[in-house]
């Protein structure tokens, strides 16, 4: 998969998200207990011999993917009210005080993707990232705002992040996706 390719999937995944995780009522289903849990389960594999693993967590709140390619190279996806951040996140990329993250996708060809919400406003998680990222040596380039969107993008040595800060006053989504060249 192009790094092209990975951002036009995950610019619509992000859209998606800030649109579903916006202005919504909470629902007021209860989850799935215990005993109703699917064990996690391996799917067939691909055409290209692919194994996936789909785990729903116990509460019924969350969920990870997790593919393996044939050479051995993971691919790995969780979304739920509080995911981890992959272990793969770079220490050098700062996460917004207070916020929790929500969903994150990471590929060893790929990089790294962590969805954060927050009930700070847009403009100050977007200002915290320029001057966090500026102060820890980063080359950061504003980009535009449109519609409720606001994005940055900064460059060090062959890494470059590309952040997206949007939602609703209250309601905030923060997109940090990280690439590495190789």
């Amino acid at each position: 998969m192009s790094l092209r390719t990975i951002r036009t999937l995950f610019s619509a995944s992000a859209a998606l998200l800030l649109i579903i995780g916006c202005g919504g009522e909470e629902s007021k289903q209860e989850p799935p207990k215990a005993a109703e849990q699917p064990a996690p389960k391996a799917a067939p594999k691909g055409e290209e011999g692919n194994k996936i693993v789909e785990q729903v967590d116990e509460d019924g709140k969350g969920m990870r993917i997790t593919a393996t390619k044939p050479n051995g190279t993971t691919f790995q996806a969780s979304i739920g009210e509080q995911v981890a951040i992959p272990e793969e996140f770079p220490k050098d990329v700062p996460v917004f005080p207070g916020s929790t993250p929500m969903a994150s996708l990471f590929s060893p060809d790929e990089g790294v993707i962590v969805t954060f919400k927050s009930t700070e406003d847009q403009q100050a998680i977007y200002d915290f990232y320029q001057t966090s990222l500026a102060k820890d040596g980063w080359d950061v380039k504003p980009g535009e705002s449109e519609n409720n969107l606001l994005t940055l993008e900064a460059r060090k040595a062959n890494r470059t992040i590309s952040i997206t800060v949007g939602g609703l006053t209250g309601d905030s989504r923060v997109s940090v996706i990280v690439t590495t060249e190789k």
